[in-house]
C-alpha cells in the first residue's frame, strides 16, 4: 500500500469526481493514473495543505473498460454540458470509445488535453473515499507545504503514511460522503475571463509534468 499526495489544481467536481457513489479519477494526473494501485490511497490537496478529499483505490480499470462501466452501471459519470445538475455537467467518462477512434465527448475538457488524459491509460475507483470540497479540512502540521504546483505527485514516506491513516481514523468521518460542492460550481470556459482555469489552464499547469 502507497499513499500519494497531490494539489489539486482545479476542484470543480471533475477530478476526482465524486458523484455516483464511487469517487473516480478519470482525467488529469496522468502519470499518477498510471502507476497507482488497488489499495494504494490519494491525498488530493489545496494550495495551503487542506484536505480536498481522499480515496482508498478500491478498482483500477483501463479508460475502454471504464467506457463500458460507465455506459451499463454509472451512466451519471458520462458528461451532460447541458445538464442543470452539476453531478451530471461534470461527468468523467468524456471519451467514447465505440469505434476505432476515440472521441471527446462534450464536457469538462477539450481537444488540449486529450493526449494527457489517454497517456493515463487507468481510471483509479474507491467506494471508500471522504470528499470535503470546498469545506475543507486541516491536516496534522507535518503536512504544511509538502506539495506544491511544481510538484506532480508526492509519495508519502512510511511515517507520514500512519499520520494520515491515523489521523483519518480518529476523525470519525462518513465514509463515502460528499461533504460540501466542489470550490468551483459548473462548467468553465476557456472564453470566461473571471474563471480562468479551463481545461486548457489544467493542460498548462500540468504538462511539466507530462511523460508521453
Amino acid at each position: 500500500m502507497k499513499i500519494y499526495a497531490y494539489l489539486v489544481p482545479v476542484d470543480d467536481g471533475a477530478a476526482p469526481n465524486p458523484y455516483g457513489g464511487v469517487c473516480t479519477l478519470a482525467i488529469c494526473k496522468p502519470n499518477l493514473r498510471k502507476i497507482a494501485k488497488q489499495g494504494d490511497w490519494l491525498v488530493g490537496l489545496d494550495s495551503k495543505s487542506q484536505l480536498i478529499y481522499t480515496m482508498e483505490i478500491t478498482t483500477v480499470m483501463i479508460m475502454k473498460e471504464y467506457d463500458t462501466y460507465t455506459k451499463e452501471n454509472l451512466p451519471i459519470k458520462i458528461p451532460n454540458k447541458t445538464s442543470k445538475n452539476i453531478e451530471e455537467q461534470m461527468g468523467d467518462s468524456v471519451y467514447d470509445f465505440s469505434n476505432d477512434e476515440i472521441k471527446l465527448r462534450p464536457s469538462v475538457h477539450s481537444c488540449c488535453t486529450k493526449e494527457m488524459d489517454l497517456a493515463g491509460k487507468n481510471v483509479l475507483l474507491s467506494t471508500c473515499f471522504y470528499y470535503f470540497g470546498d469545506q475543507v479540512k486541516t491536516l496534522p502540521k507535518e503536512f504544511e507545504n509538502i506539495v506544491n504546483l511544481d510538484m506532480d505527485f508526492l509519495k508519502l514516506t512510511n511515517e507520514l503514511e500512519i499520520t494520515f491513516l491515523t489521523w483519518l481514523e480518529n476523525q470519525n468521518f462518513e465514509k463515502n460522503k460528499i461533504y460540501s460542492n466542489p470550490h468551483i460550481i459548473g462548467i468553465i470556459s476557456p472564453s470566461d475571463r473571471e474563471n480562468e482555469l479551463s481545461c486548457c489552464i489544467r493542460k498548462k499547469i500540468e504538462k511539466k509534468f507530462y511523460i508521453s
